[in-house]
């Protein structure tokens, strides 16, 4: 029983070696192809932010000829003009409380103030706005209303915004008693 054995060429041994590799390669590929990963997700819910007003602004009594009167944030009161300041009503600077979570920062809008204080006779006083926010009850004493404070800082979840204010008191301003708002909207950057 003798059969003969056909000889293979090395070409088709070859051939066939190369054509099993791919293969081998390919299934070892797409195995390797697949793959994942994960990422924690998490939040952090903050208290909600909230402003209360704890003191109104208060100019105090003044007289035409006082010129510009103003009420620094920390209360003090000044005038450009001669007349000296009536005396009877303490000036105030208004003080808003902020409380929230830690010590995020916040901005400040205050949209919806009045630009004009009005008696009922429906006259006007102009009043431009002096602000700061600070992390203390001790305001600096401000004077200056061209820069608001626009973003302030909670300390250990607490600020305080102070807003005073400068007063044109006309030469001529009729006598009655005048009154407007400060509104203060605080959002969490």
């Amino acid at each position: 029983m003798t059969q003969s054995l056909k000889k293979t060429s090395p070409v088709r041994s070859l051939l066939a070696l190369g054509a099993l590799l791919l293969l081998g390669a390919t299934g070892m590929r797409a195995v390797q192809a697949a793959d994942n990963a994960t990422a924690s997700a998490t939040a952090v819910v903050l208290q909600p932010i909230a402003v209360t007003k704890s003191a109104d602004l208060v100019f105090g009594n003044v007289v035409a000829g006082n010129g510009d009167v103003t009420v620094a944030t920390d209360g003090t009161r000044t005038k450009s003009g001669t007349a000296a300041l009536p005396t009877g009503v303490t000036a105030n600077a208004a003080r808003f409380d902020v409380s929230g979570s830690g010590n995020n920062t916040f901005s400040i809008d205050y949209t919806g103030s009045d630009t004009v204080l009005t008696d009922a006779s429906s006259n006007t006083m102009a009043v431009d706005w002096i602000t700061e926010a600070i992390a203390t009850t001790s305001p600096t004493g401000k004077t200056d209303p061209s820069t608001d404070a626009t973003t302030g800082t909670l300390a250990s979840g607490a600020a305080y915004i102070y807003v005073g204010g400068k007063l044109t008191v006309g030469s001529s301003q009729a006598a009655g008693s005048y009154t407007g708002v400060v509104k203060v909207t605080v959002a969490y950057n």
